[in-house]
């Protein structure tokens, strides 16, 4: 045109820009400009110089957007718009405010639905509290000036995602129904809003509206209702959903709804359905690729992960992000081939990832589990930006090493971030990304149930209440566990009815918990109410695990009757079959009750294999309890071929030879021990005292308060040998004399941990003492004694059951 002899005008130029920016080639843009000045165009008419704006937005040369609009004399309402939209393009979401602000008070123009809709847009990434501020001002301004009026949907759209953004979905869901001219994006809005706030089931309710509408979904709708099928691992909903994506060709293809029905399949545990969705799309985006190995990893596939990965750089020629670093990561912890795990982390810092927030995370993890805490820490302390995945992989890290002091002074911590935080927006309301949400509660409650720290764990409930926590299904769960392991079953109990949802998960928690402490006739009750409300159609039905604790329940109540009956009607009644599982549990029941015949017959009816560890261990600790040596050696030969390099095996045969005081056997399997390098597990024991769990450990002397404790035990030895009180030498499994025996006795973690509490709690109070292994029969025969002696109540929870301790009798009857 320009060679031709024909000069450009101002209708010219914004064509030639928009398609500039279309192309985002930067150099083009900038000889246009130079042209339009050249003929004057540049700042008359105004058109020209707003297209300027969204081109250079487009380009991401903020300063060059500045510089055009500070030029402009008669801004119109475009204009604005225009520099508005393009700081929410940049994110300076303040700067967008403020200018919107400049706008109002001294421009001419009022704003439009567009200017609107970015200002929304900005209002939406604020802090919760300024953000939701801000966007009620702005929401009022468009009803009060009929912004909001008539068939603007683009508006009302922007107005569901603002407020769910801001977490407050009620609202979105309010404007949704009361919104009459409903688009796609309208749906699609309301579906991602409800999926992104972990409404999983509404999502899907919304999803199903839609299609009643008879509006036909895109790849966006898919891309939104799939992750709500993910979140609730509906794998037949998630089908239904395949199916629609199957009678849509423009669907079938496109690579974002293949992500996304790849991480539906992995979620809920059918990773080879994902693959054959990934294998069918023949343009592979990045995101499909990670969605893959994401899924391979999530479902501990680490191998097809790692391999996947591999085949991604190298065939595909993809360059990895941080999501598929974060994605692979986990399984590089896992794999046997990555030993040096510093090796992978090279990797990330080669790629230039180790300032990515998501990386740092999941090397947190990596190291943690890896065992390498310190590197951890030091990772955890150098971020500049963390989220509240930073702090609950940091505490999970301490978790999983058992630095549980450590883990709980880092929610503290996390939550003295959150006051600070608080303490600046004054009424405290603010959002603050270390707010500890429910995967913070679910990750400390296991550690407060292990350690039996009723204290901390009641912290932490109240916590759950206070922030509207406690009404998850999985803190409600964790609540109901961590209550039962701290041996406060009434609590346990109340946390489970005041629960108004629950999953298989709450139900088999407490099953469990009725059946440690010896309430067999109770946890079978459960279950039967369990199966009445499945059948009412609450949706809940016993799984493997169920019946794992109730055969626990029946073991621990000597129901062996009732537990059998369970064990055959388990696939014609409930649709489960047996499992090796199940099978170790119905021979610990039979063991338990001294029937070692018949569970060694039920073994025996087992298929061979590895399988058949768990029974072997179970008819071993059986022969334990009641001194069969002949078939105790023929459990040991099974599990030491097995399970060789398994401890508790050698020691219980080691224990079982003691007994029955044949010591030079018992001293060949400690030295086979020792030769292949197996170390058994110490006694240690733990007790909550005000703020702090104290440890113990077998023949602890490193505790300041030792030396107390120990006169305090000498002291309490006397009272007890009075009351009648005999030391069972039986349970020292070393050759030495009896007064070697009795001095090796009272160093026992329980015992210990036992006198500690008397010494450090108010008295009356209840005494309670977790234990890592079984208890003792002399601990056992001691504690009665105790309880009696200083009116105390003393709950022991060892590795099988509870201990109620009163007046001198157990709540077990001597049956453990």
């Amino acid at each position: 045109m320009t060679s031709s002899g024909f000069p450009p005008d101002h209708f010219t130029f914004p064509a030639v820009l928009k398609a500039a920016g279309a192309i985002q080639d930067l150099e083009i843009g900038r000889q246009l400009h130079a042209a339009a000045v050249k003929f004057g165009y540049h700042t008359r008419p105004v058109t020209v110089a707003n297209t300027l704006i969204t081109f250079y937005a487009k380009c991401s040369d903020i300063d060059s957007v500045r510089k055009v609009f500070d030029r402009i004399h008669d801004r119109d309402q475009v204009s604005w718009n225009s520099m508005i939209g393009a700081l929410c393009m940049f994110e300076e979401w303040d700067l967008a405010l403020n200018l919107f602000r400049y706008m109002m008070e001294e421009s001419a123009e009022a704003p439009s639905s567009f200017t609107l809709v970015s200002v929304v847009s900005a209002c939406s990434n604020l802090r919760r509290r300024d953000g939701l501020r801000m966007g009620k001002q702005v929401h009022c301004y468009g009803l009060r000036t009929g912004l909001y009026s008539g068939e603007k949907t683009f508006t009302k759209n922007s107005l569901i995602s603002m407020y769910a953004k801001l977490g407050r979905v009620k609202d979105s869901s309010m404007l949704f129904e009361q919104f009459d001219c409903r688009d796609i994006v309208t749906w699609n809005t309301m579906i991602s809003s409800l999926t992104q706030n972990g409404q999983f089931e509404e999502a899907v309710l919304v999803f199903r509206q839609m299609l009643g509408c008879s509006l036909r979904p895109d790849g966006i709708t898919m891309s939104s209702v799939l992750p709500a099928c993910s979140g609730l691992e509906n794998f037949d909903w998630g089908r239904e959903i395949h199916a629609h994506v199957m009678r849509n060709d423009g669907l079938r293809q496109n690579s974002f709804v293949g992500s996304a029905l790849v991480d539906m399949y992995c979620s809920c545990g059918r990773v080879e359905h994902g693959r054959r969705v990934f294998d069918r799309i023949p343009e592979r985006r990045l995101g499909l690729w990670n969605a893959m190995i994401s899924g391979y990893a999530q479902n501990e596939l680490d191998e097809e992960a790692l391999s996947l990965f591999i085949d991604m750089e190298m065939d595909a020629g993809l360059t990895p992000n941080a999501t598929t670093i974060s994605s692979v990561l986990p399984a590089c912890v896992r794999s046997a081939s990555f030993p040096r795990k510093e090796d992978i982390h090279g990797y990330v810092v080669k790629r230039g990832f180790e300032g990515d927030r998501y990386v740092q995370n999941a090397l947190l993890d990596m190291y943690a589990r890896a065992g390498m805490l310190a590197i951890s820490e030091k990772i955890f302390k150098s971020m500049e930006d963390r989220d509240v995945v930073s702090w609950n992989t940091m505490i999970m890290g301490y978790v999983i090493n058992e630095s549980y002091g450590d883990a709980f002074n880092l929610l503290c911590e996390m939550q003295g971030v959150r006051v600070a935080a608080m303490a600046e927006d004054q009424d405290g309301s603010s959002y603050g990304a270390d707010k500890p949400n429910c995967v913070t509660l679910i990750t400390v409650l296991p550690a407060c149930a292990l350690l039996a720290a009723l204290g901390k764990g009641k912290e932490i409930h109240a916590y759950a209440i206070r922030n509207l926590l406690a009404s998850d299904v999985a803190v409600g769960s964790a609540l109901v566990d961590m209550y039962a392991k701290c041996g406060s079953l009434r609590h346990s109990r109340r946390a489970f009815n005041q629960m108004t949802k629950r999953n298989a998960i709450t139900w088999n928690v407490l099953i469990m918990a009725y059946g440690m402490n010896g309430l067999g006739v109770e946890a079978l009750r459960l279950l039967q109410e369990m199966v009445t409300r499945g059948n009412q159609g609450d949706n809940v039905k016993p799984n493997e695990v169920t019946f794992i604790s109730v055969f626990a329940a029946c073991s621990h109540s000597g129901m062996v009757a009732e537990g059998l009956e369970i064990f055959h009607r388990m696939k014609s009644d409930y649709g489960i079959q047996p499992t090796p599982e199940h099978y170790a549990c119905v021979v610990d029941l039979l063991g338990r009750a001294g029937k070692l015949a018949q569970a060694y017959d039920l073994i025996c009816s087992m298929e061979t294999g590895r399988a058949r560890a768990g029974a072997w261990s179970s008819l071993l600790g059986a022969c334990r309890v009641h001194r069969n040596v002949e078939l105790g050696e023929i459990a040991a030969s099974h599990l030491l071929q097995l399970e060789p390099h398994v401890a508790s095996h050698y020691v219980l045969l080691s224990n079982i030879y003691a007994s029955a005081g044949l010591w030079a056997q018992a001293m060949e399997v400690r030295r086979n021990m020792k030769e292949i390098g197996v170390r058994k597990e110490p006694g240690c024991s733990w007790i909550e005292v005000g703020d702090e769990v104290h440890q113990f450990m077998v023949g602890d002397l490193l505790h300041p308060k030792n030396e107390q404790v120990q006169q305090y035990l000498e002291s309490l030895w006397e009272r007890m040998r009075k009351e009648g009180y005999l030391p069972d030498t039986s349970c020292v499994l070393h050759d030495v004399d009896d007064s070697q025996k009795e001095m090796l006795l009272c160093g026992h973690s329980e015992k210990v941990a036992i006198a500690f509490g008397i010494l450090n709690s108010a008295p009356g109070s209840v005494i309670r003492v977790a234990k890592n292994l079984r208890v003792c029969n002399d601990c056992h025969a001691a504690a009665k004694f105790i309880s009696k002696i200083v009116e105390r109540e003393i709950v022991l929870r060892d590795v099988r059951r509870f201990h109620h301790f009163k007046n001198g009798s157990c709540s077990c009857g001597d049956y453990w």
